[in-house]
This record gives C-alpha cells, sequence and structure tokens, in this order.
C-alpha cells in the first residue's frame, strides 16, 4: 500500500541506505476474490472455463511479481521502489510492475514469467518453443515482444517527467525481469542492445549494481528523489480491472436481469403493485405460510441485494453471491456472530449489511 505523502515528505532528509517501498507490494487477491464470485454466478461452462484459466494466470503473474519483490527487498542497494504505478500522460497510459529511483537513474522493470523456451533473434523477436517429455519441439509461436511493451513504457513516462519538469537529464532505463526459474532465453543471435535489457530475477541485484557504477555523471540528491517518488506517488491513477470487464456483460446477465425477475415475481407475491422499497421491508412484519417460507425470504433478500447495488452503483454479487445466499438461508442466522460464520461474511460485510439481512430473516 502507498505510504501517505505526508510520510513521504517526513523522509526528505532520511538517507536512503536501502530499498525503501514507497508504494509496497500488493498481490491481486481482490481480482482473485472477484473473479471466483463471478465464477459462483455464471453457469455457462464456457465462460466458467475461461475464468479459471485467468485465475491461473494471474496467480502466476503474482508469483512472478513476488519473486522479483523478493530479490528488490534483499538487494540492499539505495533506491526508492514503487510496485504497480499506471500513469495517464494526455491520451496515453501506461502500467509499470517496478519503477526504481536510484541516485543515477529511474528503472521501469517489466516482469515476466514466460513459459516454454524462448529464443530472441537478430531481429528482435521473440519466439517461445515448447517441448514434449523427450525435449521435442511440437510447437513454435511469435509473441509481443515485452522490450517494445517497456520501451512503450518509458517513453510515456518520461515525457511526463519531462513536461512536468520533474526531470531534466536523469535516465530512464527499461529491464524486462524473466521471473520464472525454469524459464531458458536463448539470446545467442540477439544485438546487444536487447540483451542489455533482459534479466533473470535471480541476477537483478548484481544487474542493477553494474548499472549504478555505470553512471558517473549524476549523482541525485536524497530530496531531489523523493520528489520524484512523490510526483509518481499523485500521478498513479486506479486503472478499469479489465479481468473484471470481461465478464461485465455475462455478469449482468446472470446476476442483474435474474434479480429483476425475482423482484418483479416478489411484488406480484406480495401483492403491493406500488413497488415496496427495503426500507418498507425492514420494518414490515409479514405473515407467510411455512411452506413459502424460504421462497419469501430468498425474494427479501435478492429485493435488498439489487436495491443495494443500485445506491452504491456496485454489481450486486459484491454484496453476496447466489451461493452465500443460499448458505444464509442454510444457517438462518439470529445474531452478527452467527452471521459471521456464513459463506462470504467478513467483520467489515457483517458491519455494513447484517442489521438488515437479520431484520429480513426474522420477518
Amino acid at each position: 500500500m502507498a505510504r501517505s505523502i505526508l510520510g513521504v515528505i517526513s523522509k526528505l532528509g532520511r538517507k536512503i541506505d536501502e530499498p525503501i517501498f514507497i508504494k509496497d507490494y500488493e498481490d491481486s487477491s481482490k481480482t482473485i476474490n472477484e473473479l471466483e464470485e463471478i465464477y459462483q454466478s455464471i453457469k455457462d461452462d464456457d465462460i466458467r472455463k475461461k475464468i479459471e484459466m485467468d485465475i491461473l494466470f494471474i496467480k502466476a503473474g503474482d508469483q512472478g511479481e513476488r519473486n522479483v519483490y523478493y530479490e528488490l527487498k534483499n538487494s540492499f542497494l539505495p533506491m526508492l521502489v514503487l510496485h504497480n504505478v499506471v500513469i495517464q500522460y494526455d491520451d496515453y497510459k501506461a502500467q509499470m510492475d517496478y519503477i526504481l529511483i536510484t541516485k543515477k537513474f529511474i528503472c521501469i522493470l517489466e516482469t515476466k514469467k514466460l513459459n516454454g523456451h524462448i529464443t530472441i533473434n537478430s531481429d528482435g523477436d521473440f519466439i517461445r518453443s515448447f517441448t514434449d517429455s523427450k525435449g521435442k519441439v511440437y510447437k513454435k509461436e511469435g509473441m509481443y515482444s515485452p522490450i517494445s511493451q517497456n520501451q512503450r513504457h518509458v517513453r510515456i513516462l518520461k515525457n511526463l517527467l519531462l513536461r512536468e519538469k520533474v526531470i531534466r537529464k536523469t535516465p530512464i532505463i527499461s529491464l524486462v525481469v524473466i521471473a520464472n526459474p525454469k524459464s531458458i532465453i536463448n539470446m545467442k543471435y540477439a544485438k546487444k542492445q536487447v540483451k542489455q535489457q533482459i534479466v533473470k530475477y535471480d541476477q537483478l541485484t548484481s544487474k542493477l549494481k553494474g548499472m549504478i557504477n555505470h553512471y558517473n555523471d549524476i549523482d541525485l540528491a536524497t530530496r531531489t528523489m523523493y520528489n520524484m517518488a512523490n510526483f509518481l506517488l499523485e500521478s498513479h491513477v486506479e486503472s478499469e480491472n479489465t479481468f473484471i470487464n470481461k465478464y461485465k456483460e455475462h455478469i449482468e446477465n446472470s446476476e442483474t436481469d435474474a434479480d429483476k425477475n425475482i423482484v418483479e415475481s416478489n411484488e406480484q407475491a406480495i401483492g403491493n403493485p406500488e413497488k415496496e422499497t427495503i426500507e418498507n421491508v425492514k420494518e414490515a412484519s409479514v405473515s407467510y405460510s411455512d411452506k413459502k417460507d424460504i421462497d419469501t425470504l430468498r425474494k427479501l433478500l435478492v429485493e435488498f441485494r439489487l436495491e443495494q447495488s443500485r445506491k452504491e452503483k456496485i454489481k450486486a454479487y459484491y454484496i453476496f453471491n447466489n451461493n452465500q445466499m443460499e448458505d444464509i438461508l442454510r444457517k438462518m442466522p439470529k445474531t452478527t456472530d452467527e452471521l459471521l460464520e456464513c459463506q462470504g461474511f467478513s467483520p467489515v460485510k457483517v458491519k455494513k449489511y447484517g442489521d438488515v439481512i437479520l431484520r429480513i430473516l426474522r420477518s
């Protein structure tokens, strides 16, 4: 999590003699949890398989960035580090895995947890080969160059920092970090300038040391380094989650439309033509036959979920998904402590929605 701007400013006079994380490492557990909830709410097997693959992909990426984080944390190099920074420059946006600010340069790290054997030819093309158990290549495919990708990030960041007069002559360097220990990179025919931009994560510290020693004509003041970090911290923008957005249409179809249908059925069952709101439901005490109790409670919970999601402008399943709702109906909690034992209900969620849910269950 990013340190507060005040906290950064308070350290302007502090000597930097080790890695200091201004924006600390944060994994993708939130995104994974959201995808898992979407998975539970969607019945289409093809979509569910795609979600499973995305979760595996995200976890692999997390592992790669965690490997790099460990190396940076234990490098003992004097630098400021920011993880997962998103910069907007005019119509351009760049998401950077790590930004390192040293006395000699700014370095953008692009972490890649690549699988298979990677060959880089003389033209700078990246070609991935897959082998079977006997070592025979059964598939080759080209891939977008991570060097080109990170050079784009360098251009965007450099233009922004120059325009805002944050830097004048400070070099901004690109490094692609191969974060998978099993990856084999063949750079025999790659040009020197390409080779200089690629490093295995376990060699990152020595690579950075060599780069720091190379730039003898630049020596940034500590205050300048913190000012740069502070500017990047303030410039960071929250980016839309592309993984979640991919399933937006399916979420709406599976949750919102279903909720609308259930609410309409509920209104007909209650016989209220004026579309009774959940605020009315909270105070109402309606008698139903035992046979219809669970169905009625389910409809009331769905009505609450739909109305609350509209108020907060969030997806309905963020409040509770269908599986969590069924768990509530099975356990029928009577207190907040009992609600905490229901699937998906943290203390924060219970504090926010618990009173209403318990009133509904008592109605």
